[in-house]
């Protein structure tokens, strides 16, 4: 059986983001001001993630700089290993999504870098624990299908 996670926006410096069959990691989502603000959830680079019910889903690497940021990640330069990080696919809209007009997307879940920085993505704040995430995310066998992707998970 898949994992499944719940992540409240709470208006406070830290959530808790809570997996099925693990317990509770602390975590957050946006910056500055928009860290864990839902008022803020359509302000590009600086409001956390959008509410709504995402899939966790096997990063892949991509985009025009993916490799770039792929061999800046394994190198250890201003963010975490992104091969463990996950992507949080929004079943009605993949991988982007508009809010009053404005483009958000490519949220991810991953431990917290050097740099400190949420786009948007579910951060965790230690990287021991999001390691034991991983890990326990990565036990289950895929079987759940995933509306508009190609993947189980």
């Amino acid at each position: 059986m898949p994992v499944q996670c719940t992540f409240r926006l709470n208006n406070q410096a830290t959530s808790t983001l809570y997996c099925s069959g693990f317990g509770g990691v602390t975590a957050y989502s946006g910056q500055e001001y928009g860290r864990d603000n839902p008022g803020a959830v359509a302000v590009k680079d600086i409001g956390p993630l959008s509410p709504g019910k995402y899939y966790l889903l096997d990063r892949r690497s991509g985009g025009r700089m993916g490799w770039f940021y792929d061999w800046l990640s394994e190198h250890n330069v201003g963010t975490t290993d992104r091969s463990k990080w996950f992507m949080l696919w929004n079943e009605r809209t993949g991988d982007t999504t508009f809010i009053n007009g404005v483009k958000r997307g490519e949220f991810r879940l991953h431990a917290e870098g050097s740099r400190r920085i949420s786009e948007g993505c579910i951060t965790v704040m230690s990287k021991p624990e999001f390691d034991r995430l991983e890990r326990h995310i990565r036990s289950r066998v895929p079987d759940l299908p995933v509306p508009g992707s190609l993947s189980d998970f």
